[in-house]
């Protein structure tokens, strides 16, 4: 009995490790807010009736006590049965485990020595008897709600120090003479005008930005005081948030004299309560802008600008552009007569190349050299990219994100430029989109349906939602509601062929990918 309640320790310790690493990188990717983990968790009301291990161990609470020693052995193949499961996660590279920053080791830390105090009592009070059975068991089930407890009485001492470092960036920045900052912000687009506005400035200047996503406040903030200097002309600052006062607050560290807004859908809406607050976030960007500044807009938002103090404002939009041709490496446009073509896919990254354009006008360079730096633009993670599948069929890659216009717009590429081929599309839904889930979920369906063959839904929410759309039943695309993402793996491997062409649309569908891969 002894060997048996050693092996639960040890297989249960590691069960413990694996789910606190769990879920501190699910608080660590919701930037440990917690309304961003509210809203994880109300998007998944039914995560504990589909999480076979948690209902597994509430059983054996349950039996436990009735029945000690034979629940024992039940407990020891219990933790057996998780083991497995962690050894398929790290043999398929898909164990959860965020990056070990300072706050991450700190909070881990804390856990751990929880762990092993109160073993360590009860080893010292009781010995090892078969009551430590019932002890693994309930400390299995409460780290979900011990991680919270730490995250949240943690959280005043860093956002002491995320003040600190705010306010260093603050000053840093006050005292800089010479380069000037372009912010850029909006419901998407953000990442991606970054990086053409970068590739283009680079020819003729020098230049720094926020690296990858790094678009909150103590991002911006760490960038300033790490690569920011007098050094370099520009510094292109990408803002994101997720409600009132957020990009405002980045704007007071930074003081931009230039702001593209790339435009604003219903993307965090459930964070940002309705549209209009998500307007008015966005356009503290704009409204931050000096009198002699530059306003770069989408020519969606014109009405929205009329009131804005900055005297420079010019709109962008897809009409500005002429002899658009997409294909499936490129898209071609003219614009003022000036030939470009760049390496992307989709002609929805046209508004905003068009945005870095005017922009890169504005400060002096000529189109010319302009159409010549864009020749220089690479496809990263943040962008939708193109490889080959096995049994040479396409993957289109677009996990990094999703919003409902990325979505719409990664369906139209598929279907300009891949007529002639099946096309399939792996797709977990959005989340955070609040009251508008159903209306924004059902417009999507209807446009999976006149674009796509068959369409893998790995969102058993979505099922509902895609039931009750006023088109249902869809005619044209076999949609296939599953969870689970082995058996979405294996059933895709099936239509793999030389005339098949796969999007996967958001993070939940780069797991698939992965896995077929």
């Amino acid at each position: 009995m002894s060997i048996i309640l050693i092996t639960i320790l040890i297989l249960a310790s590691l069960k413990i490790i694996r789910d606190s690493l769990f879920c501190l990188w699910l608080w660590q990717i919701k930037e440990y807010r917690v309304d961003r983990m509210r809203s994880y968790l109300r998007n998944k009301k039914d995560i504990l009736s589909k999480n076979i291990d948690y209902l597994l161990a509430l059983i054996l609470i349950f039996v436990l006590c009735f029945s000690q020693q034979i629940s024992v052995y039940l407990v020891l193949i219990f933790f057996m049965f998780t083991f497995c499961q962690i050894l398929r996660e790290i043999k398929n590279r898909i164990l959860k485990r965020p990056v070990p920053t300072f706050r991450i080791l700190f909070t881990f830390s804390i856990i751990i020595i929880f762990y092993l105090l109160i073993i360590s009592y009860w080893i010292y009070t009781f010995a090892i008897t078969e009551e430590i059975a019932r002890l693994f068991i309930f400390l299995y089930l409460v780290i979900p709600v011990l991680t919270a407890m730490i995250v949240s009485l943690t959280n005043p001492f860093f956002n002491f120090q995320k003040r600190r470092i705010i306010e260093r960036a603050t000053d840093k920045m006050g005292n800089l003479k010479k380069i000037k900052v372009i912010g850029i912000t909006g419901s998407y687009g953000k990442t991606s005008t970054k990086e053409f506005l970068d590739t283009i400035l680079k020819e003729k200047y020098k230049v720094v930005k926020t690296e990858g996503n790094n678009n909150t406040n103590i991002g911006v903030a760490y960038t300033v005081l790490n690569k920011v200097n007098d050094n370099c002309d520009y510094f292109i600052c990408e803002m994101g948030a997720y409600k009132i006062g957020e990009i405002k607050e980045m704007c007071e560290i930074v003081k931009p004299k230039i702001g593209i807004l790339t435009g604003i859908n219903e993307q965090h809406l459930e964070l940002f309560g309705s549209i209009e607050n998500t307007r008015k976030a966005k356009f503290e960007l704009i409204e931050a802008l000096p009198k002699d500044g530059m306003a770069i807009i989408n020519n969606k938002l014109k009405v929205e600008s009329k009131k804005l103090k900055v005297d420079n404002i010019k709109y962008f939009s897809i009409d500005n552009v002429e002899n658009t041709k997409v294909y499936q490496d490129y898209i071609e446009f003219d614009y003022k007569d000036q030939k470009f073509r760049f390496n992307l896919l989709g002609k929805h990254y046209i508004e905003n190349v068009l945005s870095a354009i005017l922009i890169a006008e504005y400060l002096g360079m000529n189109l010319e050299e302009i159409s010549k730096a864009s020749e220089k633009i690479k496809l990263n993670k943040f962008m939708m990219r193109k490889s080959g599948g096995p049994n040479d069929s396409i993957f289109i890659d677009d996990s990094y994100s999703a919003n409902p216009d990325g979505v719409i717009a990664a369906l139209d590429y598929l279907d300009e430029a891949y007529r002639n081929y099946q096309k399939i599309i792996v797709f977990p839904g959005i989340i955070e989109l609040g009251n508008k889930s159903k209306e924004i979920h059902q417009k999507l369906f209807s446009k999976i349906d006149k674009v796509c063959d068959i369409a893998y839904i790995i969102n058993q929410n979505a099922k509902r939602l895609h039931t009750n759309t006023p088109h249902a039943p869809l005619k044209k695309c076999r949609f296939i509601f599953e969870e689970n993402f082995d058996k979405v793996a294996g059933m895709l491997k099936n239509d793999l062929n030389k005339n098949t062409v796969i999007l996967f649309e958001s993070r939940g569908a780069g797991v698939v990918m992965k896995k077929i891969i």
